[in-house]
């Protein structure tokens, strides 16, 4: 692993706590730190701890504990304490997780505050609860039958599962969610779903399931006429040019309660159990270094991320309450030490995103997130990944101004410090969610390129072991896509019929023990080498186990 030095990692704490919503002022110097957030093992009760100190001249001496909102951000007429205890380190409050009939605490976070002239002031950031998958029914463990996946077009699954895929990324629509045909009553509320979308997302997820598929669904939520309160608080919707997609919004108490019901349902419905398939992995929104693709609103990175945060934590909360060892991610594109570049409003480093978004969990509450990265070519409209070094933009380094299968390891090795590293020392989840190569670059024809693209992106997904998945981006070409010189699909479309590649055939096989090296030997020539480990150290071919290096450099 290659240590990068102090310059990085101080980053982390320059962001942190730069945007957190601040608490009001006051005379006394209590000070306090709220940790240990957990659903005790009875799953009846919160347990938390207090750390306090500090002058309590001027209020009564104790310390209250509040339960707080996403949407709420200071305790203004609030009575309705939780617990009280006393001022002082290592202090232990415990509470009914049950908020009233059909209501837990489940996504609520606490504070501790202390009373003053008859108030109550916050003397610490909220903090969530860090443990909810130990209420869930479905402790199987997440399923992955091997790397190789694809963006599935769900109007034609024989040819996905032909291609012997072991993951598929499902989009669902979440402007479409709320709607008529199906009644789900959550939380004392009754919500209307939409039935033709249920419908079809069955249809695909239990078809991929019933295949021994791993199903990855990726949330993305446009403008919403049907529930405005989805939408983002005090955002107007932007013309298509400027914005696709839109953060969930948690800011308010009708958007909170729609979000969770949402979450809710989706958890409850594909968790394998109930003859509707399994939805093991998910990401929240797209690409949201860029808000075209997650518009939310002007804030700086930091101020963006936390909002991003508190509405990813909704969906965190809800799946591993159902599934405990579902993978939830967020994704980022490929620009990660530099602005993207086709950005019409708010874009950020994905670098920073990464630290911001990592500030903001040691602050309110742990989650065992994964990164979904999607290591596009730089630029895009060339398929040979493997020169992009002589852009200028991909280098080897931490600082490297895009990420990209030139330079995987980059992402790797940052995701392996200990900064970044899940609570119990491990290497998050990190899945290859969205990757292409175009077979056309002007008017020259690039089918070959695409295809040796494939195998050598694969072999260095295949040969990195902190890569869980790798899923190409099209089945099939995209119209819109195609006129700006980006045909990334296995396939073409051909008078209404589906055409494939070179590279469908190099996809389907190139993870097969027994195929995999003569169906991508052509590559070598195309690439420029005679053998793969001139690039990959320690190569070997899928399914032909070999040690894996300690330091991953490729």
């Amino acid at each position: 692993m290659r240590v990068f030095g102090k310059k990085s990692i101080g980053f982390l704490s320059a962001l942190a706590m730069s945007a957190l919503f601040s608490f009001a002022a006051f005379a006394h110097s209590v000070t306090g730190k709220i940790h240990d957030v957990n659903i005790t093992s009875d799953k009846e009760s919160i347990s938390l701890t207090v750390d306090s100190s500090g002058d309590s001249t001027g209020t009564d001496g104790s310390i209250y504990i509040f339960e707080i909102k996403p949407y709420q951000n200071d305790l203004t007429g609030r009575r309705d304490f939780l617990a009280k205890g006393n001022i002082g380190q290592d202090q232990k409050f415990t509470f009914t997780l049950h908020a009233g009939p059909g209501e837990l605490r489940l996504y609520s976070a606490f504070v501790p505050a202390v009373k003053v002239n008859g108030h109550y002031e916050m003397i610490s950031d909220r903090r969530y609860i860090e443990n909810p998958e130990i209420v869930a029914e479905n402790q199987d463990p997440a399923l992955n039958p091997g790397k190789k996946g694809l963006r599935v077009d769900p109007n034609i699954l024989d040819d996905a599962l032909s291609l012997n895929i072991k993951h598929a990324g499902v989009d669902i629509p979440t402007q479409r969610f709320f709607g008529n045909g199906i009644s789900y009553t959550y939380e004392n509320k009754t919500y209307k779903i939409n039935k033709e979308l249920i419908d079809q997302l069955d249809a695909e997820v239990k078809r991929l399931s019933d295949s021994g598929v791993a199903v990855t669904a990726i949330l993305l939520n446009a403008w919403n006429e049907t529930v405005p309160e989805l939408n983002p608080k005090g955002v107007t919707e932007l013309p298509k040019e400027q914005a696709v997609y839109y953060g969930f919004n948690v800011e308010s108490e009708g958007g909170f309660r729609g979000v969770k019901a949402m979450a809710s349902f989706l958890a409850k419905r594909y968790n394998g159990k109930n003859g509707h398939g399994k939805i093991t992995n998910w990401v929240v929104g797209n690409e949201i270094n860029n808000q075209y693709w997650n518009y939310m609103g002007d804030y700086d990175v930091s101020a963006y991320t936390v909002r991003f945060q508190r509405a990813f934590r909704v969906f965190y909360t809800a799946m591993k309450s159902v599934s405990a060892n579902d993978n939830i991610m967020f994704s980022i594109d490929h620009y990660w030490n530099m602005f993207p570049e086709a950005a019409p409003v708010g874009k950020y480093k994905g670098k920073d995103i990464m630290l911001a978004f990592h500030n903001y969990e040691v602050a309110e509450g742990y989650m065992d997130y994964g990164l979904a990265l999607h290591p596009y070519p730089y630029p895009m409209t060339s398929p040979n990944f493997w020169d992009d070094d002589k852009t200028g933009k991909v280098n080897d380094t931490i600082d490297s101004p895009v990420v990209n299968f030139k330079n995987l390891h980059v992402i790797t090795d940052f995701m392996q410090l200990p900064a970044m590293r899940n609570r119990k020392g491990e290497v998050r989840k990190i899945f290859l969610t969205e990757e292409g190569f175009t077979s056309t670059q002007g008017k020259k024809d690039k089918t070959t390129e695409q295809a040796a693209a494939v195998a050598y992106s694969y072999f260095i997904a295949d040969n990195n072991p902190y890569i869980s998945a790798y899923l190409m981006s099209r089945q099939e070409d995209n119209e819109d896509e195609t006129k700006h010189g980006l045909a990334f699909g296995l396939s073409s479309i051909v008078n209404h019929k589906l055409v494939p590649k070179p590279a469908h055939e190099v996809f389907k096989w190139i993870d097969n023990s027994s195929a995999t090296e003569g169906i991508a030997d052509f590559a070598r020539a195309v690439i420029g080498i005679d053998r793969w480990d001139q690039l990959i150290p320690g190569f070997h071919f899928p399914g032909r186990e070999a040690e894996k290096p300690d330091v991953i450099n490729y």
